[in-house]
């Protein structure tokens, strides 16, 4: 018996010892890991160690980078991502992966420099955040042709890295993935192999047996999966949920990833499994399910329909965050998705989807959450058609946000600092400064004048490298 509570309480630390650790690496910790928060001392806060640059958080060994090289962007002027005052004829240094130092002229530059970039007359600012992408999605108006298969998934999905890398967009959280092709993906951008933006993944989508993600018809199309009758992937009751939850961090994935329908409890318990270990969870969601996830703790929620008149003052009390990807809705509303036989107007020939879509109601919900204060990222969710509709899909989002009545600024900072906060890695991406990741972008115009802007890219710097370089142009 002893031996069994000594167990138990062993475990209870180490889980204490994780949630800690996650949050002051995070600088604060959120309200839905509070009740994982303990006293620690100003000694052991310093004993803790590097991490990974993740949400999993794993310590790793202190990295040296005093022998990595240096870059100095010179004359620009600086936005650094808190969007207060711009600071013209800016220095930003860069060694490594990281970060130096961002100021005005004047700020120590050092003598062993590998490459100055002049960008006198265009802005810096920090790498923007894709929060709702799938990698495996489909492209090419013959996709019906072809059998899929993760190999041809990871194939895509390396195309529409270098599509997102490119045009300045250096961080993006895959949110239901064919096997672990976005786990590759991010591997393969980590190690240098392939170009693309610093990957977060879900793994998974995780639902009941025949919920979203698990019906055996194709979401619009109404066709028939080549696994019908098979083995089912759903999960039946809480347990089940928490084990499906396990099975994903167990695959080290970054964040779960939920599905609607489920009861209350499967909901609730799928969160709480997720809590424990630190690891956030996302939803795709309507109606109930949406406040049972919210009032569960739920980390964000992904394009929410047919939202309740309660649900804005939840998030808000809960402080939950937003990603409405306004933009998915609208190309299924206004044109379909033409190559993959899918018409306009609604899903279609989907029963995890029997309602209609409504625009205006979406906005409307978008614009009462931002005047609410609610944390709002930037997602798109574009799941056919990919090679023409990105990047233009995330620029066409940041105007959609702007209609639902948000300022440049504010869809700015959602795009940067807010959306790294909503990842739970604020600490380390999302603004430029000392100590943080080298993820930049250089653009010809001012953002806080026109957002259109964004698309003059001159430069990209990712992990501390140059991606795409002005003097290409």
């Amino acid at each position: 018996m002893a031996d069994s509570v000594a167990k138990s309480g062993l475990r209870t630390r180490l889980l204490q010892g994780v949630a800690i650790s996650a949050a002051f690496m995070l600088g604060a910790v959120t309200p839905h890991l509070a009740h994982a928060q303990r006293a620690v001392t100003e000694e052991q806060r310093r004993a803790i160690p590097d991490t990974s640059d993740d949400m999993r958080r794993v310590p790793i060994p202190p990295v040296d980078r005093s022998k990595e090289p240096i870059i100095v962007v010179t004359g620009g002027t600086l936005l650094d991502g808190r969007w207060g005052g711009a600071i013209p004829n800016a220095v930003v240094v860069l060694q490594g992966d990281r970060i130096v130092s961002a100021g005005p002229a004047g700020t120590r530059i050092p003598a062993n420099v590998s490459r100055t970039i002049d960008a006198s007359g265009m802005y810096i600012m920090p790498g923007l955040i894709d929060l709702h992408i799938h990698f495996t999605q489909q492209r090419g108006p013959d996709m019906g042709q072809y059998s899929d298969s993760p190999a041809a998934a990871a194939i895509r999905g390396t195309a529409l890295a270098e599509q997102l890398i490119t045009a300045g967009i250096t961080a993006a959280r895959d949110v239901g993935t064919m096997g672990d092709v976005a786990l590759r993906i991010k591997e393969g951008v980590d190690r240098g192999i392939i170009r693309g933006p610093r990957v977060f993944w879900s793994g998974r989508i995780i639902s009941s047996t025949s919920g979203h993600g698990d019906e055996v018809t194709s979401t619009a199309t109404g066709r028939q999966k080549p696994n019908l009758g098979g083995e089912s992937k759903g999960a039946n009751g809480p347990w089940e949920w928490r084990k499906a939850v396990r099975e994903q961090i167990r695959m080290l994935a970054d964040w779960i990833k939920l599905g609607a329908p489920g009861t209350k409890e499967e909901i609730a318990a799928a969160i709480d499994e997720a809590h424990e270990a630190g690891v956030p969870v996302a939803i795709d969601s309507y109606g109930v399910y949406t406040d049972w996830a919210i009032e569960a703790g739920v980390d964000t929620l992904e394009h929410p329909l047919l939202i309740s008149d309660k649900a804005v003052p939840l998030m808000k009390k809960h402080g939950t965050a937003f990603v409405p990807t306004i933009i998915a809705f609208d190309n299924l509303l206004q044109g379909g998705y033409p190559t993959a036989g899918i018409p306009s107007g609604n899903f279609y020939h989907t029963h995890s989807r029997r309602f209609v879509m409504d625009q205006k109601h979406h906005l409307k919900r978008v614009n009462e959450a931002y005047r609410a204060g609610v944390p709002i990222g930037v997602g798109t969710d574009i799941p056919f058609e990919n090679e023409w509709r990105y990047p233009d899909a995330y620029f066409r989002e940041l105007e959609y946000l702007r209609e639902a009545g948000m300022s440049n600024a504010d869809i700015l900072a959602s795009a940067t600092s807010v959306g790294a906060k909503i990842m739970r890695i604020g600490d380390k991406l999302g603004t430029i400064e000392a100590g943080k990741i080298a993820d930049i972008l250089i653009i010809g115009g001012n953002p806080l004048d026109s957002l259109k802007n964004l698309r003059d890219v001159r430069y990209v710097i990712a992990d501390g490298k140059v991606v795409v370089d002005g003097k290409s142009r």
